[in-house]
């Protein structure tokens, strides 16, 4: 059918509405408006013009009805611009729209794999699906076109999968547990479909659960005599099974039948998706993994691997535990049907693992085009997520932000609480990793999302930010007792960078007091550490400066000479590159290596706009233009240091990182000095007075020229 490079969103399942790239479509009148109804209605295939002539005028079509359908068609185009949306097809018209983007077709979808999920024996997965499919309509299918016979047969076509997905829903929220939350429910469309037997049974059920037997067995009784008065028939032997176990005390009706596997694989799904706790939903999905390979159930195995992945890309850190996840993820994906979601979400798991270990990204975010088209959102969802964790370094800003947006919006088609949490948390960070503005009140608005239900992985995220700006503030003591706060709680989700998060903003605190020689014993300890991602240069890059700091240059020298190796150029763009960077043209500054310098100039040059940050924006340690200031100083070039550092000062007053300005002020200071030009002096002594006042009162040490 070919693909319109416009986005259509086109609503039936109430009042007709037509949106093109987010603008509401004038549709016109009556007419109009039917007949683009009966082109969505087709679902893409044409429609005769005699069809179209019958649905306006049933029967009785003037002389010349052929030419002015055609001639609504054309004022129909103009509605819709472009106008490629309405195609002339032999034997008349068809709509050029993307599935997707027609709400029945979105319903359809949902239903039909919720369906097969509660078939499958998933009923948690299946509830969120249908109540997705649900949650679609706005008032009855094509409610505005009622009589009209073309029409009327796909209303009522809709109506009728509608009521079989209530029921669907409705029996998938009987197998998770639910019982007294549906009585109302069912009590209404009891008596809106009397002979429905189903819907019958699903109330006694409901009510039996709720402790009120003799209600469930009355129900029955009332449900024998419509049928019989209404039919002539007595119950369907599934209904008066109902009625059997009811009097039998059946406590196989209270609950679900017990599932050791479902229920792990639920309670991991709750875990991860719904609070967020990592430590949890590993044990849990520990438990699923073990039981589906005792079970030899393929898509069990798969979901049990895919959960102990987690929420980020590379959560296990340790070599071994690395190790044992891809060769779980791979026997997986061996075993399952290879056109199954199950499969999708295990290669997209697989491929962000292995682009994420090699610092790239194109596996990945080829695959996104393989899950837009896929049914089943959750998976691109994740692969959404996946993708946006491997593109943290700074020449992705406007992808991540692409990545990010589209998840929050993907959020809406998986009804998934993590989903949305995960969409907003990376659409924070990328504001905060671009220097905006703005960025602390999204981080407002992720804090809301937080407050009515925790959700640990994110909340942990939230709070390292939180730090990151105590400390841009430069309020070092409440900083720093936020940040062992925020260690503990990244512990108690388990998730693996809390030590390590810990370590950067107690670095970045020592660092603008003065004092990052003090924590030369951590910084040995952590370089070595095996949760530390492969991908992460930073402490190597802190160590090497703490170590010329405090007088070792040989230290300091070996450290620096591990993060140069054959080729600066070579180290990983990952998320913390930036800040590694920034080290190194420090550390080459306090060395006197002028080679080293100019070459951290070269690959630091197009990021001087960009505020050098730690990973998730847990630590900052003010502006890249400062490094390159630094990274000039070290080459003697001091007209270029000059201007470096004044931008550095300015960015750092917009970021309202006041210790960062502080230093940025001293450098500037000491380049103009060094530099002796006329003024420059004069400036020189007025920036570092300007430095030492707001020195005093962060309580950093005062600043001199050397």
């Amino acid at each position: 059918m070919g693909e319109n490079p416009c986005a259509v969103d086109v609503r039936v399942l109430g009042s007709l509405r037509v949106e093109v790239d987010g603008h509401p479509a004038n549709l016109g009148g009556p007419r109009l408006r039917a007949l683009l109804a009966a082109l969505v209605a087709a679902a893409g295939r044409p429609v005769p013009v005699s069809a179209l002539v019958r649905l306006l005028w049933d029967g009785d079509a003037p002389d010349d009805a052929d030419r002015t359908v055609r001639t609504y068609m054309s004022r129909l185009r103009k509605a819709l611009l472009p106008a490629s949306l309405i195609v002339t097809r032999q034997p008349g018209y068809l709509l050029r729209v993307d599935p997707e983007g027609v709400d029945a077709a979105r319903f359809e979808r949902l239903a039909a794999a919720g369906r097969r999920e509660l078939d499958a024996g998933r009923p948690d997965v299946a509830a969120g699906q249908l109540t997705a499919a649900l949650g679609l309509w706005q008032g009855e299918a094509y409610e505005e076109f009622a009589g009209m016979a073309g029409l009327d047969a796909e209303a009522r076509r809709l109506a009728e999968l509608r009521h079989n997905a209530v029921q669907d829903r409705i029996d998938a929220e009987l197998a998770t547990g639910h019982g007294q939350d549906l009585i109302a429910e069912l009590t209404a469309l009891t008596t809106d479909h009397p002979t429905n037997e189903r819907l019958w049974g699903q109330l006694m059920t409901a009510l039996y659960r709720a402790g009120r037997q003799a209600d469930a067995l009355d129900v029955f009784r009332r449900a024998r005599l419509v049928l019989v008065d209404r039919s002539g028939v007595e119950p369907s032997p599934a209904l008066a099974a109902v009625h059997r176990r009811i009097l039998a005390h059946d406590t196989g009706l209270l609950t679900p039948a017990a599932d050791p596997l479902r229920a792990a694989l639920a309670a991991g799904d709750e875990a991860l998706q719904i609070d967020g706790d990592l430590l949890a939903g590993r044990r849990q999905f520990e438990i699923a993994h073990g039981l589906a390979a005792q079970a030899g159930d393929a898509t069990a195995m798969a979901r049990a691997a895919l959960g102990l992945s987690g929420l980020w890309v590379h959560e296990h850190r340790p070599a071994t535990g690395k190790a044992q996840l891809h060769a779980r993820l791979a026997q997986a994906l061996v075993a399952v049907d290879p056109q199954s979601s199950e499969a999708l979400r295990l290669r997209v798991r697989l491929t962000g693992e292995n682009d994420y270990q090699a610092a790239e990204h194109a596996g990945i975010l080829a695959l996104l085009d393989d899950t837009r088209r896929a049914e089943d959102r959750i998976v691109h969802a994740e692969a959404l997520s996946i993708a946006h964790h491997c593109v943290l370094g700074p020449d992705h800003v406007a992808l991540r932000q692409a990545l990010s947006w589209e998840l929050i919006g993907e959020s809406d088609r998986t009804r998934r609480r993590g989903d949305r949490l995960m969409g907003l948390l990376w659409h924070t960070v990328d504001q905060f990793l671009a220097g905006n503005p703005h960025a602390e009140r999204l981080l407002d608005e992720l804090e809301q999302e937080l407050a009515g239900r925790d959700h640990l992985a994110v909340g942990f995220a939230a709070s390292a930010m939180r730090v990151m700006l105590t400390i841009r503030a430069g309020r070092f003591d409440e900083a720093e007792e936020q940040a062992k706060a925020c260690a503990e709680l990244g512990q108690v989700a388990g998730d693996a960078d809390a030590i390590g998060w810990y370590g950067a903003q107690l670095m970045a605190i020592r660092w603008f007091q003065g004092r990052l020689p003090e924590l030369l014993p951590l910084l040995d300890e952590l370089v070595s550490s095996s949760t530390l991602s492969t991908n992460d240069n930073s402490y190597f890059a802190a160590l090497a400066v703490a170590a010329a700091t405090a007088g070792d240059q040989r230290k300091a020298a070996g450290s620096l000479a591990r993060l140069v190796g054959h080729d600066l150029a070579r180290l990983s763009r990952s998320s913390t590159w930036l800040v590694s960077m920034s080290g190194i043209a420090e550390t080459a500054y306090l060395l006197d290596d002028a080679a080293t310098a100019g070459r951290v100039h070269d690959l630091l040059a197009p990021y001087g706009h960009l505020p050098a940050m730690a990973s998730l924006a847990v630590a900052c340690f003010g502006s890249t233009s400062r490094a390159l200031g630094v990274a000039a100083m070290a080459m003697g070039d001091l007209d270029r240091a000059v201007g470096h550092l004044n931008s550095a000062v300015q960015h750092n007053l917009a970021l309202g990182h006041w210790p960062a300005v502080v230093m940025s002020r001293t450098r500037h200071a000491q380049a103009l000095a060094a530099r002796g030009g006329p003024g420059d002096d004069a400036a020189a002594a007025q920036e570092l007075a300007t430095a030492a006042r707001d020195a005093a009162a962060l309580g950093m040490p005062a600043p001199d020229l050397p």
